[in-house]
C-alpha cells in the first residue's frame, strides 16, 4: 500500500504546487508544533521514554480512560500491524472500500479474510462470523459515518468479535460522535487514533490505541522497543495540552469541501460523490483512467490527486480529493476540464 499512498511528494521530480492527494487538512497547526519542537531539540541527546509515559497520561486524561488502556504507536499504521499480529491466523472481516493497510496487515499475519461493503457494516444481520471487524469512522475514502449507537450495537451483538475502529479523521468530520465511555461499556471495542493527520504532522508518525488492559499488554509485548521517538512524543504532549486550540475548524473545512464539490460538478463527464468530510471521491465517466489524469495534472499544473484504483471495490476511474485553498481548487477544476476536453 505504501506505494499508492497520498502525500508521496518524494516520488515526483516535478514541483507540486497543490496536494489534493492527502487527507491532511490544508489549514493545520503544523507550524505551531514545529516552532515548539525547535526549543526541544536537546531531547535527541537521550533515548526516548519507551513507555511514552507523559504522553500516555495526557491521552488518558483526554479520553477519560486509564493509562493502562493506551498504547502510543509510531503512527496508526504501526497500530494496525500490531493488532494484525496479535490476532495472527484468525478470521477478519474488513469493510470496503477502505484504507488498504488493514488488509495488508492482515495478509502479513495470515488472517482468513472476508469483506463487507461499508454501507452494510453497521447491520449486524449482514456480518460474517469472525474474530475481528475492521472499519473506519469516518471511512476513508467514502466518508461514510457509523454512529456511536451502531458501534455500541456491533460490539454488543458480536461479543466474540473484536471491533477495531480507525478514528483517524474523526476530529475532522462534524458528523462523528465522541466515543468516550464506549471502551468501558464494551470490552471488545478497540479504537485506533492518529495525531499526525488531524494536526498536520505526518512526518513525525504518531498514533495510539485504546483498548482493554489485557489487549494493550499483549500489543506492548509485540511492539518494537523505542518505536516512538522523543520529538514525536514531545509533539504529542504539546498537542494534548493545547488540543482544542490546535484543532482545525472542521465545520469550515467541510463547508469549503461542499463548495468545491459543487464547483467540480460543472465539469462534464465527471461524477462527484457526496461526503460529510473534507475529502471525497470522484469518478471519470470516460475510458481514461485516474492514473492518466494524475500524470496530466502533475505535468501540466503541478497538482497531485489520489488515484483510488487500489481501494478494493473501486475502479481505475476513481480518484480522491481533499479540499485545498480556493485558488488551488479553481486550478484543479480547470485542469479536469482541460483533461476531459482533450481526452473525450
Amino acid at each position: 500500500m505504501i506505494g499508492g499512498h497520498g502525500n508521496d511528494l518524494q516520488a515526483y521530480e516535478e514541483a507540486i504546487k497543490g496536494d489534493f492527494s492527502s487527507n491532511i487538512p490544508y489549514r493545520n497547526a503544523s507550524k505551531r508544533i514545529a516552532a515548539h519542537l525547535r526549543n526541544t531539540l536537546s531531547l535527541i541527546d537521550d533515548y526516548p521514554d519507551p513507555y511514552a509515559r507523559r504522553l500516555t497520561q495526557l491521552i488518558a486524561a483526554h479520553h477519560a480512560v486509564s493509562p493502562l488502556q493506551i498504547l502510543v504507536t509510531n503512527g496508526s499504521a504501526e497500530a494496525f500491524y500490531l493488532l494484525a499480529h496479535l490476532f495472527a491466523g484468525r478470521r477478519s472481516t474488513i469493510a470496503y472500500p477502505s484504507f488498504a493497510e488493514y488488509e495488508d496487515a492482515c495478509r502479513v499475519y495470515q488472517h482468513a479474510l472476508t469483506f463487507i461493503a461499508v454501507e452494510e457494516a453497521g447491520h449486524t444481520q449482514q456480518m460474517p462470523d469472525g474474530d475481528a471487524l475492521w472499519l473506519a469512522v469516518p471511512n476513508n475514502p467514502t466518508g461514510t459515518v457509523q454512529s456511536r449507537d451502531t458501534l455500541d450495537r456491533l460490539c454488543r451483538e458480536n461479543p466474540h468479535t473484536e471491533v477495531i475502529v480507525d478514528t483517524a479523521y474523526g476530529e475532522l468530520c462534524p458528523q462523528c460522535e465522541p466515543l468516550t465511555g464506549l471502551h468501558e461499556k464494551q470490552a471488545n471495542f478497540i479504537s485506533v487514533h492518529s495525531l499526525t493527520k488531524t494536526f498536520g504532522i505526518p512526518g513525525l508518525r504518531l498514533g495510539y490505541v485504546i483498548a482493554r488492559r489485557d489487549t494493550i499488554n499483549a500489543l506492548r509485548a509485540l511492539s518494537v522497543p523505542w518505536a516512538v521517538n522523543a520529538l514525536a512524543q514531545e509533539a504529542g504532549s504539546y498537542v494534548m495540552q493545547h488540543y482544542r486550540d490546535l484543532l482545525p475548524d472542521s465545520n469550515a473545512l467541510c463547508r469549503e469541501a461542499a463548495l468545491f464539490r459543487e464547483q467540480l460538478r460543472t465539469v462534464p463527464h465527471l461524477t462527484v460523490y457526496d461526503s460529510p468530510c473534507h475529502f471525497f471521491l470522484a469518478r471519470l465517466e470516460t475510458k481514461h483512467t485516474a492514473a492518466e489524469l494524475k500524470t496530466f495534472l502533475i505535468n501540466r499544473y503541478g497538482l497531485l490527486i489520489r488515484d483510488a484504483a487500489n481501494f478494493r471495490g473501486l475502479s481505475p476511474q476513481h480518484f480522491r480529493l481533499s479540499v485545498q485553498e480556493p485558488a488551488l481548487n479553481e486550478a484543479l477544476t480547470d485542469g479536469l476540464k482541460e483533461f476531459i476536453i482533450h481526452h473525450s
